[in-house]
């Protein structure tokens, strides 16, 4: 499923990527503006062709963040297939989700990860908590898979030992409102 949810998404990036260009080839593809205009095309093909709804903020943010990771940890690679991956990570269901192993990296004080972990606790879920200063191999693990200690993240893994990180505190608490909610 996630595959094929990742073909669908290259290739709507693509095409929106085609049709910006096409829009803004008079200003040689300069728009300052870009996402509010990616997520003003995106929002409807999103929803209806990927059941993943959105709304403008959110898109916006998602599409910002993207790019910022993109710039920050790969500038090099193809821009359609990293948004993909990006938004897959953040946003995307888990198809096992009563079976997954969900793994907090956090740090006590943080306010971010104070929310997520209110939010567990009124859940009622199963989360195991890794505190990045109590224990330095916390850190590192989260630096090797992300490439910096920002937390709060979840890891989710799959059964098959497939693992998902997903930063941000306003995307793991979406997750876990529309996962176990």
């Amino acid at each position: 499923m996630i595959t094929e949810l990742r073909t669908n998404l290259v290739e709507l990036f693509r095409e929106a990527g085609q049709a910006h260009h096409a829009a803004f080839e008079a200003a040689d593809g300069d728009d300052p503006d870009w996402p509010i205009w990616y997520a003003d095309y995106l929002q409807a093909p999103f929803a209806e062709r990927l059941d993943m709804s959105f709304n403008k903020s959110q898109l916006i943010y998602c599409l910002m963040n993207a790019d910022f990771e993109h710039q920050a940890r790969s500038p090099d690679s193809d821009w359609a297939e990293f948004y993909a991956d990006e938004l897959l990570e953040r946003c995307a269901p888990s198809a096992t989700a009563a079976e997954d192993k969900l793994t907090l990296y956090h740090f006590t004080g943080c306010p971010f990860c104070s929310m997520v972990t209110a939010n567990i606790e009124r859940l009622g879920l199963d989360v195991e908590l890794r505190d990045i200063f109590e224990d330095p191999r916390y850190r590192d693990e989260l630096v090797e898979a992300r490439g910096r200690a920002t937390v709060p993240v979840l890891r989710i893994t799959s059964p098959n030992g497939e693992e998902r990180w997903m930063p941000e505190s306003r995307d793991i608490l979406r997750y876990l409102e529309k996962t176990f909610g």
